[in-house]
């Protein structure tokens, strides 16, 4: 019956059903056929909802398009070319810089792509490079935006885990920054091969007027983290305040959100948080029916029976993430792992914070691959060309991103130092 089950959903997602209710429905099969009561679907979808930590889900949302709509990230992209701009492909450059920077403010790789891709991709287009760069460059220097605290994606992690967020947030700055700068390197070698333009050297003044205008907004993630990890506020608490803060800043400093402006990130806060808590619902009732089939066991004692050395197993659990990333959404993906690749960890030796970030840098690069990537399919739209345009461009990023996975594998001081500090 559960093969049936997993059959079931690969065929759903094949005919093209959400995945959410792929994952419903194929469980929901099993539990009919095993004549479980209903009623525990009921309690298992429902259950997950009504988390506490889950709560900070919506604010961190709603604060990410506060700041979209209140043209925050138009100041971030001016203070990302005022720094960077006079390199070797001076624009794309500035896209990798400035997905770092809203990664700090939105917490999402989906609202980094769009906000920063429309507009960049067309000033990219229009400098003379290519539709398939631009898109490539938006599309995977912006899963940086899960990785840079705040993250909500973070919190679905702890708390399937049991971890603290506050030390999941610490753990993924020198990781999402060595992922952004790492693209950075990428590009500017890219660039000098194509003699992509640069830009002119933008002068101390310009530098510090850029500095000014998006002070408030760079504030906010220092703000966060500092209410968090000294205890002032819970990762929920923190979540509300940065979007009340998002919205007094946006009205009364900067000015640019009006009431037309308030009810658009509203609305898109609502569906967006409808569409990860449904797949949040959908997940545990599928987990759960793979839990209750010893599942998790069997894969994680067949793994372990391989007789492989501890570092070959991590770099085939490495290997695992990074297609489960590829054609499977991330959420999905952390309530189907963790409880099978957990354990493994822990049986060598592994922190739980450390494997945690291994696996959240490893699935955040099936965002820019296809054939269910997100931020390659926002991307895309924006620089109007197909998918499959953009394979060969895509290349040297993936490569890169698994270098440094494999760094942040290897050396765990990459991911613990910091949270060692406090």
């Amino acid at each position: 019956m559960i093969w049936l089950m997993i059959g079931g959903f690969f065929l759903m997602i094949i005919l093209g059903m959400p995945i959410a209710f792929a994952m419903g429905s194929s469980a929901l099969l099993y539990i009919m056929i095993e004549n479980i009561p209903l009623s525990m679907v009921a309690q298992r979808f429902f259950s997950n909802s009504q988390s506490f930590a889950f709560l900070a889900i919506p604010f961190f949302i709603l604060a990410g398009n506060l700041m979209v709509h209140g043209n925050i990230a138009k100041r971030i992209i001016d203070l990302a070319d005022s720094m960077v701009r006079q390199l070797p492909g001076g624009l794309g450059c500035v896209s990798v810089v400035t997905s770092m920077g809203m990664a700090g403010v939105s917490g999402s790789s989906v609202a980094d792509a769009a906000s920063t891709g429309s507009v960049l991709i067309p000033e990219m287009k229009r400098k003379g490079y290519t539709s398939s760069f631009s898109a490539a460059i938006n599309a995977s220097s912006s899963v940086v935006g899960i990785i840079i605290p705040p993250s909500s994606t973070m919190i679905i992690i702890a708390w399937l885990a049991n971890l603290s967020v506050a030390e999941m947030f610490l753990a993924g700055i020198i990781p999402g920054v060595l992922i952004g700068l790492t693209y950075l390197v990428v590009t500017i070698i890219i660039s000098v091969k194509r003699d992509y333009p640069r830009e002119k050297r933008a002068t101390l003044k310009e530098f510090l007027i850029t500095v000014r205008r998006a002070f408030w907004a760079l504030i906010l993630p220092i703000f966060l983290i500092s209410a968090i990890v000294f205890g002032i506020a819970t990762a929920t608490e923190a979540a509300a305040l940065s979007a009340v803060y998002a919205f007094l800043i946006s009205v009364f400093i900067y000015k640019s959100l009006n009431w037309k402006q308030t009810i658009a990130a509203l609305r898109e806060s609502v569906y967006s948080t409808t569409v990860v808590m449904m797949i949040v619902c959908s997940s545990s009732i599928f987990t759960w029916v793979l839990i209750r089939e010893g599942v998790p066991q069997l894969i994680s004692d067949t793994l372990l029976s391989l007789g492989l050395s501890d570092w070959t197993l991590l770099l085939v659990l490495v290997a695992i993430m990074l297609v489960a990333g590829m054609v499977m959404d991330l959420v999905p993906n952390l309530f189907v792992f963790i409880p099978i690749f957990f354990p493994i960890a822990e049986g060598l030796g592994m922190d739980p914070i450390h494997f945690s970030i291994v696996m959240l840098c490893s699935f955040a690069l099936g965002l820019f691959t296809p054939p269910v990537g997100t931020t390659l399919f926002i991307s895309c739209h924006i620089a109007k060309i197909g998918i499959e345009d953009t394979y060969k461009d895509l290349i040297p990023y993936f490569i890169a991103g698994v270098v440094v996975i494999l760094l942040i594998t290897f050396i765990p001081a990459l991911t613990l130092w910091i949270p060692s500090l406090f």
